[in-house]
């Protein structure tokens, strides 16, 4: 299958979908999914977005699964009608795609309102009016028999038309609440935005929903992106960010927020009710919706018993994030991320600081422990079977690294990917284990430990892994995780090799080198490749 039969918003402009919907400009485009602005040419040339999904790039199950979640975006939209939710018209499939038509909205996210403003918060009337009309078409979903969980509200599924009309978009991952059920089987949202008990801790339901808005509400007011916060379930003091805040709204946007789910809003009724209020008589009908908010420099985050007149002073360095990148004016439609994506709905990354530490730090710990050990016992007197020891250990930490990842990742080829190798790796470190406790001569179970055997196993087991591990550069990945992934895995490869046809006369000490170099690379391989695959799910 080729490279363009993978990707999505390749379609040429003006191609008839449907024998029904021409094709007029692409809107935008994120993970495996874009959405192109068309015309019904049997509607009278009504304007619609059609929302494509590859298939291309999918193995078996996780086709049934992404189609699955499509299907269920059209079945979700088909069955509502409320003023503040996007008209869905057709579903089909053609040429390995599937197909959503729905209502072209006109319109810009909450993101790109902020990002327009500077990066910094909107008008706190304008956005306590977004707030009321998502209150109205969340506890409409709620309502519902059984209650439907959005379960991924966020600035960029908030659509804002030009006469203040919002509309909720994107609702592929939106799922009917079961009563009783204690955890959601799927963990799924954006980081940042998602309660808690959307990461596996509990079952969704609608205060969930309530936490989504809490955050939203606080970015808005805030400029403060959760995605990008050290803690992303830490929601500081709007009014440390925006003395503009009404003290009543900001307390309110805690109650959202809050870690326990019974300490939130009951409904979104009652959320709705504390808004009212509050614009009703902080902020009357005519009050104006831009943002007045002064720009950074001139905020000072204001403390608990200390006077609020402005300063001119900086704030400190981590009190604001990078602002957002000004936005072109752009057509927006429901249903997709808008391309380029912005900083806060930018996609899942591999290479995180986080992650680069992670790799560092087994990379220090595996090769400078390595030398340490060797260097002592080479000052002592000598260690007896001390290369078997180290590779021994060595195995033991690949087969944990290794059998986390397998829980971590979904797709049955990846997890077959991480268990094979586990399982040639365990009988490798069993063979050094015997040797390494005097077990390995001629009459030890038939021969298995023979000195000569035991190394043949060990040989025999890393060859195996490293070749299978090669398969891990046939997955869909980027180019960069790819080649980075041919580096260690290769490498383990040619180490594993090199031991096998080391010659006699080579020394032990070249042989516990190839040995252990090929376990180090093969740990930092498998641990590269389960992140990359983790990141390709969320992507998708």
């Amino acid at each position: 299958m080729s490279t363009f039969d993978q990707l999505t918003g390749m379609l040429p402009l003006h191609s008839l979908l449907h024998q029904r919907y021409r094709l007029v400009a692409l809107a935008g485009r994120g993970g495996m999914s874009a959405v192109y602005r068309g015309i019904d040419t049997r509607q009278g040339d009504r304007a619609v977005a059609v929302k494509e999904m590859s298939q291309g790039h999918l193995d078996e199950s996780e086709r049934k699964e992404a189609i699955a979640r499509f299907q269920q975006e059209y079945q979700l939209l088909h069955e509502l009608q409320h003023p503040n939710l996007p008209l869905i018209y057709d579903t089909f499939d053609e040429d390995n795609r599937w197909y959503l038509v729905m209502d072209f909205i006109e319109g810009k996210t909450l993101l790109d309102l902020l990002r327009e403003n500077g990066g910094r918060p909107l008008a706190v009337a304008a956005v306590i009016d977004y707030a009321s009309q998502l209150c109205d078409v969340l506890s409409y979903l709620h309502s519902r028999n059984p209650p439907v969980i959005f379960r991924d509200l966020k600035p960029t599924n908030v659509m804002v038309r030009d006469d203040g009309r919002m509309f909720l978009i994107d609702f592929g991952i939106a799922r009917f609440f079961k009563e009783g059920q204690q955890q959601d089987t799927v963990l799924l949202g954006s980081p940042g935005y998602a309660p808690p008990e959307q990461h596996g801790s509990g079952q969704t339901g609608p205060r969930s929903d309530i936490y989504a808005l809490g955050a939203t509400l606080h970015c808005c007011l805030t400029g403060r992106d959760p995605f990008h916060a050290p803690d992303r379930f830490q929601f500081p003091p709007a009014r440390m960010y925006n003395q503009q805040v009404p003290v009543e709204l900001e307390q309110l946007m805690q109650r959202m927020v809050a870690m326990d789910e019974r300490q939130r809003p009951a409904s979104m009724l009652e959320v709705k009710h504390e808004l009212v209020k509050m614009k009703l008589t902080a902020y009357p009908p005519n009050a104006p919706l831009r943002s007045s908010v002064p720009a950074p420099e001139t905020v000072q985050p204001v403390l608990p018993g200390q006077a609020t007149q402005p300063t001119h002073l900086p704030p400190p360095a981590n009190m604001y994030q990078v602002p957002f990148q000004p936005a072109q004016p752009t057509s927006m439609a429901t249903g997709f991320v808008p391309a380029p994506v912005p900083a806060s709905a930018a996609p899942a990354r591999v290479w995180t600081a986080g992650f680069l530490l992670i790799i560092a730090l087994i990379l220090v710990l595996t090769i400078g422990g390595t030398l340490l050990v060797f260097n002592f016992s080479n000052h002592n007197g000598g260690i007896t079977n001390l290369d078997s020891i180290v590779e021994c250990v060595l195995a033991v930490v690949f087969i944990v690294i290794a059998l986390g990842a397998s829980a971590s990742v979904r797709n049955r080829l990846a997890v077959t990917l991480l268990v094979v190798p586990v399982v040639l790796t365990t009988i490798a470190a069993l063979s050094l284990l015997a040797h390494i406790a005097g077990f390995a001569h001629a009459d030890s179970l038939g021969g298995l430990f023979e000195h000569g055997r035991s190394n043949d196993i060990i040989k025999g087991g890393l060859v195996g892994t490293s070749i299978i591990s090669l398969v891990w550069l046939f997955r869909p990945y980027q180019l960069l995780d790819r080649v980075v992934l041919l580096i260690f895995f290769g490498a383990a490869t040619i180490c594993s090799l090199l031991a096998v046809f080391a010659t006699p006369g080579d020394s032990s000490d070249s042989l516990a080198v190839y040995v252990i170099f090929c376990l180090i690379a093969l740990m930092l391989g498998v641990l590269i490749a389960a992140r990359t695959e983790q990141v390709r799910r969320l992507r998708a």
